[in-house]
């Protein structure tokens, strides 16, 4: 993944002399934390180049108007968080998601399966929500069986 991202720098990024940042696993808790506020808070910075895995918890980047998945996790939710990072408390953009994604490749099967999984866990929760459903409406009946047996005796 990284070596697709350092690709896009080294043939679109740099020969435009779009100015950019990246965030790396390498870098340090303070680096991190330096390199998101230079990006949130420096408009010249257009880009920040990251991979899902290291953008990690709290990631705030308010900075961020679009997001462009140039690969897909086979896990759903890292894709989510990732989207989420742009829409934290702050922001005050229209925030744009883009997904790359060629036909016949890893990314379209990677795609579809994370489709696949979103959906079976909506199912899942949902089919949970209607079993509390059912168990509160069961509740409540037993609890106005008994209410009515105490006052009949």
């Amino acid at each position: 993944m990284r070596s697709y991202l350092d690709m896009v720098v080294e043939q679109v990024l740099v020969p435009y002399g779009i100015k950019f940042t990246t965030l790396q696993a390498a870098d340090s808790g303070q680096q991190r934390y330096d390199i998101v506020e230079q990006f949130n808070n420096d408009a010249s910075i257009r880009i920040l180049i990251l991979t899902t895995a290291v953008g990690g918890l709290g990631l705030n980047l308010v900075g961020a108007d679009t997001v462009i998945f140039m690969e897909h996790d086979w896990n759903p939710m890292k894709d989510m968080q990732a989207i989420d990072r742009a829409h934290r408390i702050g922001q005050k953009r229209t925030v744009n998601v883009y997904r790359l994604v060629l036909q016949d490749t890893l990314e379209q099967k990677i795609m579809s399966l994370q489709l696949f999984k979103r959906n079976l866990a909506d199912n899942l929760i949902q089919s949970q929500k209607d079993l509390s459903i059912q168990a509160a409406d069961q509740m409540q009946m037993h609890d106005l069986l008994a209410c009515f047996e105490e006052h009949t005796i």
